[in-house]
């Protein structure tokens, strides 16, 4: 059988964005109000990634030791959900061994309202229910195939940005990636109730526990946590997320392996009414693919607070790589904050593509750090400062200046790294 591929329609632009995630919606947003024609292609039906379809609602860090690194659009949006009274503003301490107490815990609902609004309001071209399968490559531009739900369209751009999280554009394109060789574990996002802890025994829990069929990671001290925290707190092995079916095999395993906890918990007296009345739409993915960038932060510079001659934002967050039964952590010294290069955004050889989020390109520890939402958000504002200055010069990625880069920052009120935090 012989298929032809029909475009459906076309469309020219300055940037294109591929993911409308945590770092995407922001690069997306940043690219516009830099002066630069943009489409924003997302693969679910709303903006926010990991935030609102994983239910990671809670970003963090954008203060360090007390002051804020972080601003710009994305900032916005949190303070916009909050006046919506989608969201709560935590005290801002000094101490990183309790930089949890300062992530932002977001309404979903008004937190992709208000994601939807600040494009519209930017100029930027959404576009949801959407992925790239394709992508072509000259000197002067990029011709990129996007399967949408009415079939095949194209974008011709001037510059794109991978924002995949698993540097889906980066891989098709034929940019080098590469991934750790032990990644860390998912999670699936829950909340249960039907049940009062009073009533439960734990030496019950404990009794039955032991000829139970349950996650390999799980102890009966965990299972009682898990009631008192009202969420069945889940460590997934990961593997091929960055594909169709690996992320297919994972949400298959999060989702069964959450409900061999939920069978457990029936069986036990006082929690024969256990419900579980929330689970995320999908599973949220840690880590998967890093580009190989023209640079590459190491956990040594990233923990050592290491000022790069092109830095483009702030980072605060501990290393933090989860294993299957616990985390591995390295704190910053009092007041060392990380700083994000520019040229950790460019894979190798790069003209046109740049990337933002989790898939910037990093060292294994590093990355468990990078990762993070509100670092992410920060690289998506400076991807798309810089992908618009390079469309708007015809420039090769590489080659934009680093003061416009800044100037372009400054002007959506984004925090630019100094040497010393003032």
């Amino acid at each position: 059988m012989n298929f032809i591929c029909e475009i459906k329609r076309e469309m020219s632009t300055d940037v294109v964005v591929i993911g409308g995630g945590t770092a995407g919606v922001f690069a997306a947003i940043a690219a516009a109000k830099s002066g630069a024609k943009t489409i924003l292609i997302e693969k679910n039906s709303i903006p926010g990634g990991t935030m609102t379809v994983a239910n990671v609602n809670f970003p963090g860090l954008f203060f360090a030791w007390g002051k804020q690194i972080i601003n710009g659009p994305c900032w916005e949006a949190v303070e916009r959900t909050i006046n919506m009274g989608g969201g709560k503003m935590p005290e801002i301490t000094f101490k990183p061994e309790r930089h949890w107490h300062e992530q932002i815990r977001l309404n979903r609902f008004v937190f992709v309202s208000v994601l939807f609004q600040m494009c519209d309001e930017a100029g930027v071209k959404v576009i949801c229910n959407s992925m790239i399968s394709e992508i072509e490559e000259n000197d002067n531009n990029l011709k990129l195939i996007i399967t949408g739900k009415d079939g095949l369209f194209a974008i011709t751009a001037k510059k794109a940005i991978d924002a995949t999280g698993d540097a889906n554009l980066v891989q098709i394109a034929g940019y080098e990636v590469e991934k750790s060789e032990l990644l860390q574990p998912a999670t699936l996002q829950n909340h249960i109730s039907g049940y009062d802890i009073a009533n439960v025994s734990a030496d019950e829990i404990k009794k039955k526990f032991y000829s139970a069929d349950l996650p390999e990671h799980i102890s009966a001290d965990n299972l009682m946590s898990y009631l008192r925290k009202q969420k069945i707190d889940m460590h997934i092995r990961c593997g091929n997320a960055d594909t169709s079916a690996g992320k297919t095999e994972l949400d298959k395993k999060a989702f069964n392996q959450v409900l061999k906890v939920f069978r457990f918990y029936r069986n036990i007296s006082g929690l024969e009414n256990i419900e579980i009345d929330f689970v995320a739409e999908e599973t949220g993915v840690r880590e998967t693919n890093r580009i190989v960038g023209e640079s590459t932060i190491t956990a040594e510079d990233y923990i050592n607070g290491v000022f790069y001659p092109d830095s483009v934002c702030y980072a605060f967050y501990p290393v933090d790589r989860h294993i299957m039964k616990g985390i591995e952590q390295v704190f910053h010294k009092e007041n060392v904050v990380a700083k994000i290069p520019y040229s950790a955004l460019i894979p190798n050889n790069s003209k046109h593509i740049l990337c933002a989020g989790r898939c910037i390109s990093s060292d294994t520890y590093a990355n468990s750090a990078v990762r993070v939402e509100a670092t992410c958000m920060a690289t998506g504002q400076a991807a798309g400062c810089a992908a618009a200055l390079a469309a708007k010069n015809n420039q090769n990625v590489k080659l934009v200046s680093y003061s416009e880069i800044c100037k372009a920052l400054k002007a959506i009120n984004a925090i630019v790294p100094q040497n010393i935090i003032k």
